[in-house]
């Protein structure tokens, strides 16, 4: 698992590659022309580019905390179809290759309640939906959560209340008012943009900093301030955060774990002639 292990101090933290899918690349980019986008992310014949859900898994002394869940696997042949998910990149397989059980994960932060974050936090058990994490707290913002069961999104299929209510039921769903801090390594802020209640992750330990930033930036190409997501329901919000998150990441050499991009898993931010550029982290 060499270069997929990031250690801070006492804390270890995985990358997992919990699903790879694709979509629609004038989405992925917003007002960007294709002619510039394509070169850093090369679409398919249905103008589909390459995409993954990265999440993090971070072990510290009596916590195993999952950060986002990928797509998860109950997809009908249609959605298989617009999304042409990997069976072979998977929530569970990427667990198990650490030799992690769902049962054993105390804790699981979630960026934002969009499929492509919260879809894996749920599996079909005789046809219904339960949660894949039966002992672990699930952290979300309180607006996020109203705002998904009422469907609040640019795309339609972005949230799906029936997969997300069984958190609720069972008792699992724990609600926050805004930035928190759940304990001494990781600490979550509210940025915006995206959905109004979407949030990132920032996790000290060993004298290093490593921040999960979501959407806010969703891959590498995503560095220029004005490449974003069409998907955003507040573009401006966006960019105000995005804009203020890049100098506080550049001025405290932060390093940043990515949640879509399909080739990257750790960089530091390098300041170019032309703009921030992405650098490979030595582990």
């Amino acid at each position: 698992m060499a270069g997929e292990r990031f250690n801070l101090g006492e804390l270890e933290v995985f990358h997992l590659r919990a699903s790879r899918f694709r979509l629609d690349g004038g989405t992925m980019f917003g007002v960007v022309p294709r002619p510039l986008w394509e070169r850093a992310s090369p679409p398919d014949g249905r103008n589909r580019v390459e995409l993954a859900c990265n999440c993090l898994l971070v072990r510290q002394p009596g916590q195993l905390t999952l950060i986002d869940t990928g797509c998860g696997q109950d997809w009908t042949p249609r959605e298989q179809e617009i999304f042409a998910f990997d069976p072979n990149h998977t929530l569970p397989l990427a667990l198990a290759s650490l030799g992690v059980r769902p049962e054993e994960i105390t804790r699981v932060i979630l960026t934002h309640l969009h499929f492509d974050h919260a879809g894996g936090a749920i599996r079909d058990q005789g046809g219904l939906p339960v949660p894949l994490f039966p002992h672990a707290a699930h952290l979300v913002q309180r607006r996020e959560w109203e705002d998904a069961l009422q469907g609040v999104s640019i795309m339609k299929s972005s949230y799906r209340p029936e997969r997300l209510l069984p958190l609720e039921q069972g008792g699992l769903l724990h609600l926050l008012d805004g930035d928190t801090r759940l304990d001494g390594a990781i600490s979550l802020f509210v940025t915006g943009g995206h959905t109004a209640g979407h949030q990132g992750v920032r996790i000290a330990g060993g004298g290093r900093i490593l921040v999960y930033p979501g959407e806010l930036l969703p891959t590498a190409a995503h560095l220029r301030l004005h490449w974003n997501m069409a998907y955003d329901m507040f573009p401006y919000q966006t960019l105000l955060s995005k804009r203020a998150f890049l100098a506080q990441a550049l001025a405290q050499n932060w390093t940043l774990a990515w949640n879509h991009d399909p080739h990257r898993r750790w960089s530091r931010l390098v300041e170019r002639a032309d703009g921030l550029e992405a650098e490979e982290v030595e582990i």
